[in-house]
């Protein structure tokens, strides 16, 4: 197995860039959706933007917890951590990308553009072959009495 450092973990992220956003509604249901990471911060913090009225804002004032899930071709990531809510006019400025451009009519500078700050908690990340490898091993161990190795994987402290 292969450990991961925590800046190996962050290079992933950011080059995969988008993940399924999970969190945890009223009705104690995890609800997810798709979102861009608009910054890494040195702490490791993710952050992202969000439009003010958004359910997910709600969700995370009652109960911060969220998964981050983060997939590429052979790469599978699962961020936990807690959310918050911030409206910080600087931050935003900071953080502006295409992505508060393409949402919100000002941009970062939007009075409805607020940010999610997500202060993770621990990873794990699976990394395994392609298809075509995976096949291959899938069957040479259905004709031995072995048991294929489908990848690296681990935890990551962050």
């Amino acid at each position: 197995m292969t450990d991961l450092t925590a800046q190996d973990l962050i290079t992933r992220l950011n080059d995969i860039g988008t993940c399924m956003f999970t969190t945890v509604d009223s009705a104690q249901r995890l609800v997810s959706r798709p979102m861009a990471v608009s910054h890494i911060d040195d702490q490791h913090q993710l952050w992202f933007f969000t439009p003010a009225g958004s359910e997910k804002n709600e969700e995370v004032l009652g109960d911060g917890h969220v998964n981050l899930a983060f997939v590429a071709d052979k790469t599978w990531i699962s961020v936990t951590g807690t959310a918050t809510v911030v409206d910080d006019a600087q931050k935003k400025l900071e953080l502006k990308d295409l992505g508060a451009q393409a949402y919100f009519a000002e941009g970062a500078e939007d009075p409805e553009a607020r940010l999610l700050r997500v202060e993770p908690d621990n990873a794990h990340y699976w990394e395994g072959p392609g298809k075509a490898v995976a096949l291959v091993k899938l069957v040479a161990s259905a004709v031995s009495e072995g048991t294929p190795h489908m990848g690296d994987k681990g935890r990551v402290g962050l």
